[in-house]
């Protein structure tokens, strides 16, 4: 059985873990990068508490080594589809219509300027906050 400070930190993991499913494709590399770090302070809890414990111990010398992670990034030009409505077309398919960041239209490729109430094509992107700019998207 690990120690209680353990088993939290393992539960922590995977509930950010979790979350990997409905973050944004933007949010994403940072919650990998915490998840990254949480796992090696895990192992290196796991490695302090119990290395005598443990025969044939290969922990301390992976977390020595600690392997460069290849980031692998998806193309750009590949990922966005062509035009605005096809951005927002992707959105309502992947059910993220509410309390979207004026940020995340840009990451994702949106050239139209965004207002209180701007149709764009067969969708209507409305401002839902007056002091931060966080948008719906409907179908009309």
């Amino acid at each position: 059985m690990l120690l209680q400070p353990i088993q939290e930190k393992i539960e922590i993991f995977d509930r950010m873990y979790k979350l990997l499913e409905t973050v944004s494709d933007c949010e994403k590399g940072s919650l990998y990068e915490q998840l990254e770090e949480l796992d090696l302070e895990i192992l290196e809890d796991i490695d302090e508490e119990y290395a005598d414990k443990l025969e044939f111990n290969e922990i301390e010398d992976a977390l020595e080594e600690q392997p460069e992670l290849e980031k692998v990034a998806p193309k750009k030009e590949a990922a966005k589809p062509a035009n605005d409505e096809a951005i927002l077309e992707e959105l309502v398919k992947m059910g993220r219509v509410r309390n979207i960041a004026g940020s995340t239209f840009r990451d994702l490729g949106v050239k139209t300027q965004l207002g209180w109430n701007t149709v764009i094509g067969k969708y209507r992107v409305v401002r839902t906050s007056v002091f931060k700019y966080r948008y719906e998207v409907e179908r009309i």
